[in-house]
Protein backbone atom coordinates (compact mmCIF):
# COMPACT_ATOMS: atom_id res chain seq x y z
CA UNK A 1 0.00 0.00 0.00
CA UNK A 2 0.84 3.36 -0.71
CA UNK A 3 1.92 5.69 2.63
CA UNK A 4 1.29 9.09 0.51
CA UNK A 5 -2.47 7.30 -1.37
CA UNK A 6 -5.87 6.99 0.17
CA UNK A 7 -5.73 5.03 2.90
CA UNK A 8 -9.19 5.03 3.35
CA UNK A 9 -9.85 3.76 -0.55
CA UNK A 10 -7.31 1.25 0.23
CA UNK A 11 -9.76 -0.57 3.00
CA UNK A 12 -12.34 -3.30 1.70
CA UNK A 13 -15.68 -2.41 1.10
CA UNK A 14 -16.89 -4.14 3.93
CA UNK A 15 -14.90 -2.39 6.21
CA UNK A 16 -15.87 0.96 4.68
CA UNK A 17 -19.67 -0.05 4.47
CA UNK A 18 -18.67 -0.84 8.76
CA UNK A 19 -17.07 2.98 8.74
CA UNK A 20 -20.10 4.58 6.97
CA UNK A 21 -22.71 3.04 9.21
CA UNK A 22 -21.73 5.34 11.95
CA UNK A 23 -22.87 8.37 9.57
CA UNK A 24 -26.55 9.57 8.99
CA UNK A 25 -27.81 8.54 5.64
CA UNK A 26 -27.16 12.27 4.02
CA UNK A 27 -23.54 12.05 5.24
CA UNK A 28 -22.98 8.41 3.32
CA UNK A 29 -24.80 9.13 -0.01
CA UNK A 30 -22.56 11.62 -0.40
CA UNK A 31 -19.43 10.21 -0.54
CA UNK A 32 -21.05 8.76 -3.85
CA UNK A 33 -19.24 11.53 -5.52
CA UNK A 34 -15.60 10.74 -4.21
CA UNK A 35 -14.35 8.25 -7.19
CA UNK A 36 -16.24 5.96 -9.40
CA UNK A 37 -15.60 2.84 -6.92
CA UNK A 38 -17.27 5.16 -3.84
CA UNK A 39 -20.73 5.61 -6.22
CA UNK A 40 -22.12 2.49 -5.08
CA UNK A 41 -20.73 1.54 -1.48
CA UNK A 42 -23.77 3.60 0.76
CA UNK A 43 -25.91 1.56 -1.43
CA UNK A 44 -25.05 -1.75 0.60
CA UNK A 45 -25.03 -0.40 4.02
CA UNK A 46 -27.40 -2.25 6.20
CA UNK A 47 -28.37 0.97 8.13
CA UNK A 48 -30.41 3.94 7.92
CA UNK A 49 -30.86 7.01 9.38
CA UNK A 50 -33.23 9.35 7.90
CA UNK A 51 -33.99 12.93 9.71
CA UNK A 52 -35.38 16.19 8.10
CA UNK A 53 -34.01 18.34 11.69
CA UNK A 54 -30.73 19.10 8.76
CA UNK A 55 -33.15 19.60 5.87
CA UNK A 56 -34.45 23.41 5.36
CA UNK A 57 -37.25 22.27 3.08
CA UNK A 58 -39.45 19.64 3.81
CA UNK A 59 -40.06 19.02 0.02
CA UNK A 60 -36.60 18.32 -0.41
CA UNK A 61 -36.31 15.50 2.16
CA UNK A 62 -40.09 14.15 1.36
CA UNK A 63 -38.50 13.64 -2.34
CA UNK A 64 -35.03 12.30 -1.58
CA UNK A 65 -36.04 9.94 0.46
CA UNK A 66 -38.15 7.72 -1.98
CA UNK A 67 -34.69 8.14 -4.01
CA UNK A 68 -32.46 6.84 -1.31
CA UNK A 69 -34.85 3.93 -0.99
CA UNK A 70 -34.91 2.48 -4.68
CA UNK A 71 -31.53 3.40 -5.40
CA UNK A 72 -30.21 1.15 -2.25
CA UNK A 73 -29.19 -2.37 -3.11
CA UNK A 74 -32.31 -4.33 -2.90
CA UNK A 75 -30.54 -7.50 -1.84
CA UNK A 76 -29.30 -6.19 1.44
CA UNK A 77 -31.86 -6.40 4.42
CA UNK A 78 -31.92 -3.24 6.92
CA UNK A 79 -30.41 -4.16 10.45
CA UNK A 80 -31.80 -0.84 11.49
CA UNK A 81 -33.44 2.48 10.84
CA UNK A 82 -34.02 5.37 12.45
CA UNK A 83 -37.11 8.12 11.25
CA UNK A 84 -36.99 11.76 12.71
CA UNK A 85 -39.73 13.77 11.04
CA UNK A 86 -41.62 17.01 11.45
CA UNK A 87 -45.14 17.73 11.68
CA UNK A 88 -45.59 18.32 8.17
CA UNK A 89 -45.15 14.89 7.22
CA UNK A 90 -47.99 12.52 5.83
CA UNK A 91 -48.68 8.98 7.27
CA UNK A 92 -48.22 7.77 3.52
CA UNK A 93 -44.91 9.01 3.26
CA UNK A 94 -43.77 7.84 7.36
CA UNK A 95 -45.84 4.27 5.70
CA UNK A 96 -44.07 4.30 2.73
CA UNK A 97 -40.20 4.10 4.87
CA UNK A 98 -41.77 1.63 7.08
CA UNK A 99 -43.00 -0.16 4.38
CA UNK A 100 -39.52 -0.70 2.57
CA UNK A 101 -37.97 -1.02 6.14
CA UNK A 102 -40.47 -4.06 6.91
CA UNK A 103 -39.48 -5.90 3.37
CA UNK A 104 -36.28 -6.02 4.15
CA UNK A 105 -36.44 -7.84 7.14
CA UNK A 106 -35.59 -4.80 9.68
CA UNK A 107 -34.39 -5.51 12.83
CA UNK A 108 -34.57 -2.66 15.20
CA UNK A 109 -36.28 0.87 14.59
CA UNK A 110 -37.04 4.48 15.79
CA UNK A 111 -39.20 7.18 14.85
CA UNK A 112 -39.19 10.27 16.28
CA UNK A 113 -42.44 12.14 15.27
CA UNK A 114 -42.25 16.45 16.17
CA UNK A 115 -45.64 17.51 15.30
CA UNK A 116 -47.64 20.22 16.42
CA UNK A 117 -50.81 19.06 16.16
CA UNK A 118 -52.73 15.87 17.35
CA UNK A 119 -51.99 12.73 15.00
CA UNK A 120 -53.51 9.69 15.42
CA UNK A 121 -51.08 6.06 14.28
CA UNK A 122 -53.06 3.86 12.72
CA UNK A 123 -52.03 -0.09 13.05
CA UNK A 124 -50.68 -0.18 9.57
CA UNK A 125 -47.78 1.08 10.58
CA UNK A 126 -46.85 -1.41 12.98
CA UNK A 127 -47.02 -5.13 11.50
CA UNK A 128 -44.08 -6.61 11.07
CA UNK A 129 -42.47 -10.42 10.99
CA UNK A 130 -38.78 -9.28 11.19
CA UNK A 131 -39.06 -6.51 14.26
CA UNK A 132 -37.08 -6.98 17.48
CA UNK A 133 -36.40 -3.19 18.83
CA UNK A 134 -38.77 -0.51 18.63
CA UNK A 135 -38.32 3.00 20.04
CA UNK A 136 -41.67 5.64 19.52
CA UNK A 137 -41.09 9.04 20.57
CA UNK A 138 -43.98 11.32 20.08
CA UNK A 139 -44.18 14.95 20.38
CA UNK A 140 -46.14 16.49 23.62
CA UNK A 141 -47.99 20.09 24.45
CA UNK A 142 -47.61 21.45 28.02
CA UNK A 143 -46.86 17.83 28.98
CA UNK A 144 -49.42 15.75 27.12
CA UNK A 145 -48.87 13.09 24.61
CA UNK A 146 -50.33 14.54 20.85
CA UNK A 147 -49.76 11.30 18.93
CA UNK A 148 -52.76 8.55 20.03
CA UNK A 149 -52.65 4.91 19.03
CA UNK A 150 -55.93 2.89 19.29
CA UNK A 151 -54.66 -0.26 17.75
CA UNK A 152 -53.06 -3.10 18.21
CA UNK A 153 -49.60 -4.04 17.20
CA UNK A 154 -48.66 -6.96 15.16
CA UNK A 155 -45.07 -7.80 15.80
CA UNK A 156 -44.74 -11.41 16.73
CA UNK A 157 -40.44 -10.84 16.78
CA UNK A 158 -40.24 -7.59 19.10
CA UNK A 159 -38.23 -8.30 22.59
CA UNK A 160 -37.65 -4.25 23.32
CA UNK A 161 -40.45 -1.70 23.22
CA UNK A 162 -39.70 2.28 24.32
CA UNK A 163 -42.73 4.88 24.01
CA UNK A 164 -42.54 7.74 24.46
CA UNK A 165 -45.25 11.00 24.40
CA UNK A 166 -47.91 8.76 23.21
CA UNK A 167 -51.45 8.16 24.41
CA UNK A 168 -52.68 4.86 24.45
CA UNK A 169 -56.90 5.30 23.25
CA UNK A 170 -58.85 1.93 23.98
CA UNK A 171 -62.94 1.45 24.47
CA UNK A 172 -62.54 -1.94 26.38
CA UNK A 173 -60.13 -3.92 28.23
CA UNK A 174 -59.44 -6.63 26.13
CA UNK A 175 -58.82 -4.04 23.32
CA UNK A 176 -56.20 -2.42 25.37
CA UNK A 177 -54.65 -5.61 26.36
CA UNK A 178 -54.27 -6.40 22.72
CA UNK A 179 -51.87 -3.77 22.36
CA UNK A 180 -49.16 -6.19 24.24
CA UNK A 181 -50.71 -9.47 23.10
CA UNK A 182 -49.89 -9.86 19.33
CA UNK A 183 -46.40 -9.25 21.08
CA UNK A 184 -45.90 -12.57 22.46
CA UNK A 185 -41.69 -11.97 22.90
CA UNK A 186 -41.98 -8.67 24.50
CA UNK A 187 -39.13 -9.12 27.03
CA UNK A 188 -38.90 -5.35 27.59
CA UNK A 189 -40.97 -2.41 28.01
CA UNK A 190 -41.14 1.21 28.83
CA UNK A 191 -43.54 3.92 28.69
CA UNK A 192 -42.31 7.40 29.52
CA UNK A 193 -44.66 10.20 29.77
CA UNK A 194 -47.81 8.21 28.38
CA UNK A 195 -51.21 8.72 28.97
CA UNK A 196 -53.76 5.64 29.39
CA UNK A 197 -57.03 5.64 28.24
CA UNK A 198 -59.43 7.10 31.63
CA UNK A 199 -62.68 6.18 30.37
CA UNK A 200 -62.51 2.97 32.90
CA UNK A 201 -60.90 2.34 36.27
CA UNK A 202 -58.27 0.33 35.30
CA UNK A 203 -56.84 -0.42 31.53
CA UNK A 204 -55.07 -4.22 31.53
CA UNK A 205 -51.92 -4.72 29.70
CA UNK A 206 -51.01 -8.15 29.27
CA UNK A 207 -47.49 -9.45 28.48
CA UNK A 208 -47.35 -12.68 29.43
CA UNK A 209 -43.41 -13.14 28.66
CA UNK A 210 -42.36 -9.30 30.32
CA UNK A 211 -38.87 -9.48 31.97
CA UNK A 212 -38.42 -5.75 32.68
CA UNK A 213 -40.55 -2.81 32.87
CA UNK A 214 -40.30 0.51 33.26
CA UNK A 215 -43.18 3.43 33.81
CA UNK A 216 -42.36 6.81 34.22
CA UNK A 217 -44.59 9.66 34.40
CA UNK A 218 -47.79 7.98 32.82
CA UNK A 219 -51.09 8.97 33.48
CA UNK A 220 -53.91 6.90 34.20
CA UNK A 221 -54.43 3.99 36.89
CA UNK A 222 -52.88 0.73 35.14
CA UNK A 223 -53.24 -2.60 36.27
CA UNK A 224 -50.67 -5.56 34.50
CA UNK A 225 -50.69 -9.20 33.58
CA UNK A 226 -47.09 -9.80 33.77
CA UNK A 227 -45.94 -13.29 35.25
CA UNK A 228 -42.67 -13.65 34.58
CA UNK A 229 -41.71 -10.06 35.33
CA UNK A 230 -38.42 -9.41 37.21
CA UNK A 231 -38.10 -5.96 37.54
CA UNK A 232 -39.99 -2.80 37.85
CA UNK A 233 -39.30 0.99 38.01
CA UNK A 234 -42.58 2.97 38.72
CA UNK A 235 -41.91 6.70 39.18
CA UNK A 236 -44.89 9.13 39.57
CA UNK A 237 -44.41 12.86 41.01
CA UNK A 238 -48.18 12.35 42.35
CA UNK A 239 -50.47 9.39 43.25
CA UNK A 240 -51.45 6.93 40.50
CA UNK A 241 -53.12 3.43 41.01
CA UNK A 242 -51.13 0.36 40.13
CA UNK A 243 -52.20 -3.15 40.31
CA UNK A 244 -51.12 -6.43 39.14
CA UNK A 245 -52.74 -9.86 39.08
CA UNK A 246 -48.97 -12.23 39.42
CA UNK A 247 -45.81 -10.31 40.56
CA UNK A 248 -44.70 -14.04 41.55
CA UNK A 249 -41.61 -13.90 40.01
CA UNK A 250 -40.59 -9.85 40.79
CA UNK A 251 -37.04 -9.62 42.63
CA UNK A 252 -36.41 -5.63 41.91
CA UNK A 253 -38.44 -2.76 42.00
CA UNK A 254 -37.85 0.52 41.86
CA UNK A 255 -40.91 2.48 43.40
CA UNK A 256 -41.63 6.59 43.38
CA UNK A 257 -44.80 8.18 44.28
CA UNK A 258 -46.14 11.02 46.00
CA UNK A 259 -50.18 12.25 47.36
CA UNK A 260 -51.39 14.64 49.03
CA UNK A 261 -54.34 13.22 50.41
CA UNK A 262 -53.69 10.95 53.35
CA UNK A 263 -56.02 7.94 52.28
CA UNK A 264 -53.30 6.87 49.40
CA UNK A 265 -51.04 5.95 52.02
CA UNK A 266 -53.45 2.58 52.52
CA UNK A 267 -53.15 2.57 48.78
CA UNK A 268 -49.21 2.55 48.65
CA UNK A 269 -49.68 -0.10 51.45
CA UNK A 270 -51.76 -2.33 49.16
CA UNK A 271 -48.88 -1.43 46.43
CA UNK A 272 -46.41 -2.89 48.21
CA UNK A 273 -47.73 -5.76 49.19
CA UNK A 274 -47.89 -6.98 45.96
CA UNK A 275 -44.33 -6.84 45.84
CA UNK A 276 -43.88 -9.77 48.33
CA UNK A 277 -41.24 -11.42 46.71
CA UNK A 278 -39.15 -8.94 46.20
CA UNK A 279 -35.12 -9.16 46.87
CA UNK A 280 -33.82 -5.57 46.13
CA UNK A 281 -36.49 -2.34 46.79
CA UNK A 282 -35.71 0.78 46.21
CA UNK A 283 -38.34 3.36 46.86
CA UNK A 284 -38.80 7.67 47.16
CA UNK A 285 -38.52 9.48 50.79
CA UNK A 286 -42.38 10.35 49.44
CA UNK A 287 -43.32 6.75 49.95
CA UNK A 288 -42.40 6.58 53.65
CA UNK A 289 -44.26 10.01 54.20
CA UNK A 290 -47.46 8.30 52.71
CA UNK A 291 -47.04 5.15 55.44
CA UNK A 292 -46.44 8.09 58.25
CA UNK A 293 -50.33 8.68 57.10
CA UNK A 294 -51.48 5.38 58.38
CA UNK A 295 -49.26 4.77 61.22
CA UNK A 296 -52.76 3.67 63.06
CA UNK A 297 -52.87 0.64 60.86
CA UNK A 298 -49.55 -0.29 59.97
CA UNK A 299 -48.74 -1.76 63.17
CA UNK A 300 -51.22 -4.53 63.00
CA UNK A 301 -49.93 -5.26 59.54
CA UNK A 302 -47.54 -8.02 59.01
CA UNK A 303 -44.53 -7.05 56.92
CA UNK A 304 -44.71 -8.85 53.46
CA UNK A 305 -41.31 -8.32 52.50
CA UNK A 306 -39.67 -12.37 53.56
CA UNK A 307 -37.02 -12.73 50.83
CA UNK A 308 -35.92 -8.98 50.90
CA UNK A 309 -32.15 -8.29 50.49
CA UNK A 310 -31.57 -5.02 50.68
CA UNK A 311 -33.74 -1.46 50.78
CA UNK A 312 -33.05 1.62 49.44
CA UNK A 313 -34.23 4.90 50.48
CA UNK A 314 -33.80 8.07 47.87
CA UNK A 315 -34.79 11.44 48.34
CA UNK A 316 -37.93 12.81 47.24
CA UNK A 317 -38.90 15.12 43.89
CA UNK A 318 -39.04 18.27 45.75
CA UNK A 319 -35.63 19.88 45.57
CA UNK A 320 -35.62 21.09 48.68
CA UNK A 321 -33.33 19.12 51.18
CA UNK A 322 -36.01 16.18 53.48
CA UNK A 323 -34.54 14.73 56.84
CA UNK A 324 -35.25 10.87 56.40
CA UNK A 325 -36.51 10.64 59.50
CA UNK A 326 -38.42 6.94 59.47
CA UNK A 327 -40.40 5.84 62.31
CA UNK A 328 -40.08 2.87 64.04
CA UNK A 329 -43.75 1.42 62.96
CA UNK A 330 -42.14 1.90 59.03
CA UNK A 331 -39.13 0.50 60.19
CA UNK A 332 -40.97 -2.73 61.34
CA UNK A 333 -43.27 -2.89 58.28
CA UNK A 334 -40.79 -2.93 55.47
CA UNK A 335 -37.97 -4.81 57.37
CA UNK A 336 -39.18 -7.42 60.33
CA UNK A 337 -40.35 -10.28 57.32
CA UNK A 338 -36.38 -10.05 56.64
CA UNK A 339 -34.26 -8.96 59.52
CA UNK A 340 -30.85 -9.10 57.78
CA UNK A 341 -31.64 -6.95 54.88
CA UNK A 342 -29.19 -4.39 54.43
CA UNK A 343 -30.79 -0.31 54.67
CA UNK A 344 -29.38 2.30 52.86
CA UNK A 345 -30.91 5.67 52.99
CA UNK A 346 -29.16 8.53 51.10
CA UNK A 347 -29.79 12.61 51.42
CA UNK A 348 -30.00 14.50 48.04
CA UNK A 349 -26.24 15.79 48.91
CA UNK A 350 -25.65 11.86 49.01
CA UNK A 351 -27.19 11.50 45.54
CA UNK A 352 -24.98 14.74 43.81
CA UNK A 353 -22.10 13.35 45.60
CA UNK A 354 -22.37 9.98 44.20
CA UNK A 355 -23.45 11.84 40.64
CA UNK A 356 -19.90 14.12 40.94
CA UNK A 357 -17.63 10.99 42.08
CA UNK A 358 -19.09 8.91 38.20
CA UNK A 359 -19.45 12.15 36.01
Amino acid sequence: MNPEGDRLSSLSDDLIIKILSFNDTKQAVTTSILSSRWRNIWKSIPHLDLSSDDITSLNIFSLSVPHVLSSRNDEIDLSSVKLGVRGGFSLPFVKTVLSYAYSHNVQKMTIIWSCENKIKIPLSLFISQSLKDLTLIGSSRHNRPLCKIKSSWDLPALTTLHVEHVKFNYKNHDEYGGLFSQCPNLKNLTLYNCTINRHFSNAKMVAHHLKNLTVVDCRGPLLIHTPELVSLMYKKPFFNRFSADDLSCLEKVDFYMSSSYEEDGYFVIQMLQQFRNVKYLTIGLEIVELLESSLGIIPNMPSPFTKLKSLTIYPGWEEGEKKANIPIEIKDFLLNGSPSATVSIYSREDVKGLKSKFA
